[in-house]
């Protein structure tokens, strides 16, 4: 048996996942993936209610990121799939994490910035500030961290894993605006007025292995960058990084009509979210400031 502590993640297939086994395997972790929709070994299957409880006994720590792609069009379907992989996903574990005879000591689950809201104009939130569920991300948020309750109630450190927009070259949003912006055809989204919280991902797991070793982090964590931006600013940037001009705005009624519901909280919300229980408790970032974030994050 290794002495190295073992950590239980699921999504580890995901951009987040990937980057972070690699991290903790090479900070000194054994990290085994539980896999979703697998009836078996080392298994989750949420649409039957099974998981393999056995594989979670002894862990130090699980870090649950798995759940279905938010960026899709909204049909009925997809809504139920998104909240199902993420309310009932989270209670599964989280039930079982609480039935084992050696708990882990820590439970991070991934949640999002807009457990605020979606629309928070001209005001900075953070940990503190008031909670919304108006909007279907508002509300799959606070279901999603509801459903970590048996958890916390074992008296697992749980932590809110409060997300905002992931920047990283090999994947998510970044990669798919890279190309469009490289040829000159990028630009400022909606009003261009409206804030927008991000983080490098290198920043991102980072954050998480330092949630995961200091015993003091509980509750809501925002997982942010502390430097909110406009969507002008980060079209200017990126076009500055990418050296090409970003002047083709992108209208809000384009957006509706291209990406539906998703595109209207996702593109045209408006949150400033600020990192201050991470930053008063001594995180540093590597990359706080959109320019420098952008310049790494395209060269990973």
């Amino acid at each position: 048996m290794s002495d190295r502590p073992r950590i239980v993640l699921t999504g580890a297939t995901g951009l987040i996942g990937r980057a972070l086994a690699k991290a903790l395997a090479k900070g000194g972790h054994t990290v085994t993936a539980l896999q979703s929709r697998t009836r078996g070994p080392g298994g989750m299957d949420v649409a039957s209610g099974w998981i393999d409880e056995a594989f979670l006994e002894g862990a130090e720590a699980v870090i649950h990121l798995s759940g279905e792609p938010i960026a899709q069009r909204w049909t009925k379907a997809a809504k139920a799939r998104i909240l199902t992989s993420r309310v009932e996903g989270t209670h599964l574990l989280a039930a079982a994490l609480a039935r084992l005879k050696q708990p882990p000591k820590a439970f991070i689950s991934m949640s999002g910035i807009n457990r605020y809201g979606v629309w928070r104009p001209d005001e900075s939130v953070t940990e503190a500030s008031s909670l919304s569920n108006i909007g279907f991300l508002a509300e799959i948020s606070e279901q999603w961290e509801m459903a970590t309750q048996a958890a916390q109630e074992r008296g697992i450190r749980t932590v809110w894993l409060r997300t905002g927009l992931v920047l990283a070259g090999s994947g998510g949003a970044l990669q798919k605006m890279r190309l469009p912006f490289s040829l000159g055809l990028g630009g400022p989204i909606g009003s261009s007025q409206q804030c927008l919280s991000w983080i490098r991902l290198g920043d991102l797991i980072r954050l998480i292995q330092w949630a995961l070793a200091t015993p003091s982090i509980q509750g809501a964590l925002n997982a942010v960058a502390p430097q909110p931006v406009t969507q002008r600013t980060f079209a200017r940037c990126l076009g500055q990084a990418l050296h090409r001009p970003a002047i083709l705005p992108l209208p809000a009624f384009a957006v509706g009509l291209v990406f539906g519901e998703m595109g209207r909280e996702t593109l045209l919300g408006d949150l400033a979210a600020t990192p201050a229980k991470a930053l008063a408790a001594g995180f540093v970032f590597e990359t706080p400031d959109l320019p420098s974030a952008l310049r790494v994050a395209l060269c990973e």
